[in-house]
Parts: structure tokens; C-alpha cells; sequence
């Protein structure tokens, strides 16, 4: 018994190393988020094949480790092709180091975990909270030791050794998943808050910096702007000198317009915090944004209920413009926005999406950081950076989530103005749903992200 419990810490040991060090390690590493995906999926690999070599236990052919725990984490957080990798590796390695008793075992779990794994990555990442992520491992981990258990049982006939394995290899498992899990969602959670602290910090000195200078700049440009307006309407200048005057006054106009962002970012609060009808104020930015959407051959959808929430009206329309007007220039070859107003619990929720060019994990992550900017040359990455700033003084969540080629789709969460709200909307549907067909039911929530992505 000391010698199994070895050889189970052994294995414990392993997986800990592969899920700890490499992620840390990596961490400060100025790599993609790809290659820190294969790289952690190579770490892991190497686990399984200490694993098997230093097995838990070896009887009639059949050798009972860990690395069902390292395929399943493995391939739930990082994809069906990590998946697809580690049980090749564990079913090659098999054969090397070991007759053909237990390969049919081996491949049958490995092509179920792989099989799992493709169809539950996505949701598994997404939909999942950390808790119910390392519930579903654990639960994932037992379902494999059982079915392995099952299949083990057909060719060894010896009870005392079935007993042994079950008294040792099955509670292995779920431990090892469960502490598996549990480093990977820990890991994870403190490098988003330093990724967060980091942000947090740039936001800060460029709040400062806005708030000390930002007055002072836009003083002297009013009063050019002021002189250029008389020049403009002097009569002694002719019709090329005040085509000049006129591109100058609008760049002037243009800077105006970068300090206003500055200056909403540097003092973000609300001065007038008042109701705000939803439905009202997007379909005013609509109206504004229609003629751009037109000449871009941009087809605009709403769904909007009116739904209320705190803030101030300049603020909130400047939210809703700068992530709209996103939205149709992410789309110069035409497209569909969409615009929908939903509940969910005590938030309002107001979808936006796109039908545009998308854009990479990577630079979600970076959206809001000051300059950056996925526009090129036309874009100064202030406009998210404000928009990131209002939803949070107004108490509110902003998730976003995005694929390349695809489009991009914003979730904008605000508490409601009072949750009466939410309590008719919610009668208002159980009514409508009773008088139809008795088998349908009414799915409330429509919070789908709590990313990024």
C-alpha cells in the first residue's frame, strides 16, 4: 500500500508540475496566446507519458494511471486539436512500452475524450462559470474511471485485483481532476487580474495626464478656431484661401473632438444621473449613425423594449455611438447590425452585433488600451477606451465576443432603473407563454458570455 501511494502522488506530481510551472513560466513570456496553447499541450504530453511510465498500477497487461485527467484538461482547455494530440500520444506510448491487452481500452476512453472534447470545448469555455468548469472535469474524470473499470473487467478475471484497483486507481481520479481543475481555474483568475491591475494602471496615468492637459490645450484652439471663422468670412479672401481656412477649422474640430474623449475619460462621473428610456436613446444614435449605415450599404435590426436605467444622456448616447459607429465601419463591404434590448435578472442587457471583418483573441484583450486600435491610420483608440469607461461608472458590464471573418457581437449589461421592470416582463412572457402550446417554456435569460472569448 505505501508503494500505491506513491505511486499515485508520483503521478499527482506530474500533472501539478505541467499545469503550474509551464503556465507561470509562460506567463511573462511576450508570446500569442496560441503559442502558450501548444506549448502548455507539449507540457502536458510529457505529463502523460511520466504518468504511464510511473504507473499507479499494472495487472494482466493493463496499466492504470493519470493521464485520462491530463487529456481531459488538456483538451477542455485548450481545444479538440490539443485533445486530439494527447491521445495520440497516450495510445502510441501504449504501444511502445506494452503488449496489445489494454490498446483497445486505451483507444476506446481516448477517442470518447476527444469525441467530448470537440463538442463541449466551445461552451465549456464560454458558458461555463470556474466552479461548474471544474465540476464538469471531475464529473468528466469519473465517467471515464468507471467506463475503465467496465472494460478492464472483461479480461481481468482476478477479484482481488479488480478490488485493488477500485480501492486505489478509481479515487485517484477524481482527485487528481478536481486539484487539476482547480490550479488551472487559480492560475487563470490571477493572471486575468494582473492582466486587469496592469490595464488599470495605464488607465490611470492616461486619466491624469488627460485631466491636467486637456483644458489647457483646448483653450488656444478655441480661440484659433474663433479667428479662422472671421478670416472665413472676410471678403478680401478669395475662394482657395478659405478652402484652407475650412480644412484648418475642421481639423481643429477634429482635435476638439479627441480632447472631449480625453476629458470623459478623465472625469468619467455623471453630472446629471437621470432616467433614461433605452429604447429612446439608441433609437436617437440610430438616427444620427442612419446615413453612414446607408453609404456603407449597412442594413440595420432591432428588437428594443423599453427598459430604463441610470446615467447621463450624453454620456450613454456617446456610449452606444462609439460602439455602433464600430460596428458599420467593421463592415466596408455592407453587412447587417444588429441591435436588440433584453433582461437578464436585474440588468438590462443591449446587444450589438456586427456582420464585419472580426477580430483575434488577442486583440480583444487590448481593446480599450489608449492608441490601440484595429482602424489603422483612421482610428485613435479612444473611442472604446471612454465606452469601456461609462459602462463602468454607470455599474455596468461589458463583455464582447468576436471571430475573425465573422463579426463581433457586444454585450452591454446596465442595472435597471428599478427591478419592477424586470418583474412585469417577466409576468408579461409567463402570460404569453401559457396561452401557447402547454410543451413550450419561456427562456428568460439571454446572458451568453461571461468573457472573453
Amino acid at each position: 500500500m505505501p508503494s500505491l501511494i506513491k505511486e499515485i502522488l508520483l503521478n499527482l506530481f506530474f500533472i501539478i508540475l505541467a499545469l503550474l510551472i509551464v503556465p507561470i513560466l509562460l506567463e511573462e513570456r511576450r508570446i500569442s496566446d496560441h503559442a502558450k496553447t501548444i506549448l502548455k499541450t507539449m507540457a502536458i504530453g510529457i505529463c502523460i507519458i511520466f504518468c504511464m511510465t510511473f504507473p499507479i498500477h499494472i495487472t494482466g497487461g493493463f496499466i492504470f494511471d493519470l493521464r485520462q485527467v491530463a487529456i481531459w484538461i488538456g483538451g477542455l482547455y485548450g481545444g479538440a486539436l490539443s485533445a486530439l494530440f494527447l491521445s495520440s500520444i497516450a495510445v502510441i506510448y501504449r504501444m511502445i512500452i506494452s503488449g496489445p491487452e489494454g490498446i483497445i481500452v486505451t483507444m476506446i476512453i481516448t477517442t470518447i475524450q476527444v469525441t467530448i472534447c470537440f463538442f463541449l470545448y466551445r461552451n465549456f469555455q464560454t458558458s461555463l462559470s470556474s466552479k461548474q468548469r471544474i465540476t464538469s472535469i471531475t464529473l468528466l474524470s469519473i465517467g471515464t474511471a468507471i467506463l475503465t473499470m467496465i472494460l478492464s473487467n472483461i479480461w481481468i478475471v482476478d477479484d482481488y485485483q479488480i478490488l485493488h484497483i477500485i480501492s486505489t486507481y478509481f479515487p485517484a481520479q477524481p482527485v487528481a481532476a478536481f486539484l487539476g481543475a482547480y490550479i488551472t481555474e487559480t492560475i487563470q483568475k490571477h493572471s486575468d487580474l494582473r492582466r486587469r491591475i496592469i490595464r488599470a494602471e495605464k488607465m490611470e496615468v492616461v486619466g491624469h495626464l488627460a485631466a491636467s492637459i486637456s483644458h489647457e490645450v483646448r483653450n488656444p484652439l478655441t480661440v484659433s478656431r474663433g479667428f479662422m471663422q472671421l478670416l472665413l468670412q472676410s471678403e478680401r479672401m478669395n475662394y482657395k484661401d478659405k478652402q484652407y481656412i475650412q480644412i484648418a477649422i475642421e481639423e481643429i474640430d477634429r482635435a476638439e473632438a479627441i480632447i472631449t474623449d480625453y476629458l470623459t475619460f478623465a472625469k468619467p462621473a455623471p453630472e446629471h444621473v437621470e432616467k433614461l428610456n433605452v429604447k429612446t436613446e439608441i433609437e436617437r444614435v440610430i438616427d444620427i449613425l442612419r446615413p453612414l449605415a446607408n453609404m456603407n450599404s449597412i442594413e440595420i435590426q432591432t428588437s428594443l423594449l423599453p427598459f430604463a436605467v441610470k446615467g447621463e444622456r450624453q454620456k450613454f448616447q456617446q456610449c452606444l455611438l462609439n460602439v455602433m459607429k464600430n460596428a458599420i465601419e467593421a463592415m466596408p463591404n455592407g453587412g447587417t447590425l444588429r441591435i436588440n434590448v433584453s433582461i437578464d435578472k436585474d440588468y438590462v442587457l443591449i446587444h450589438i452585433g456586427d456582420t464585419g471583418v472580426g477580430m483575434t483573441k488577442e486583440q480583444i484583450e487590448r481593446l480599450g488600451e489608449p492608441y490601440f486600435t484595429t482602424k489603422g491610420t483612421k482610428g485613435t483608440g479612444l473611442g472604446m477606451m471612454v465606452v469601456y469607461r461609462i459602462v463602468e461608472t454607470m455599474r455596468g458590464d461589458l463583455f464582447i465576443h468576436s471571430e475573425v471573418g465573422q463579426g463581433t457581437d457586444v454585450y452591454m449589461y446596465f442595472p435597471s432603473y428599478y427591478k419592477t421592470d424586470v418583474e412585469k416582463f417577466s409576468r408579461k412572457n409567463e402570460k404569453a407563454s401559457q396561452s401557447r402550446l402547454c410543451g413550450e417554456h419561456f427562456f428568460g435569460s439571454l446572458r451568453v458570455l461571461s468573457i472573453t472569448s
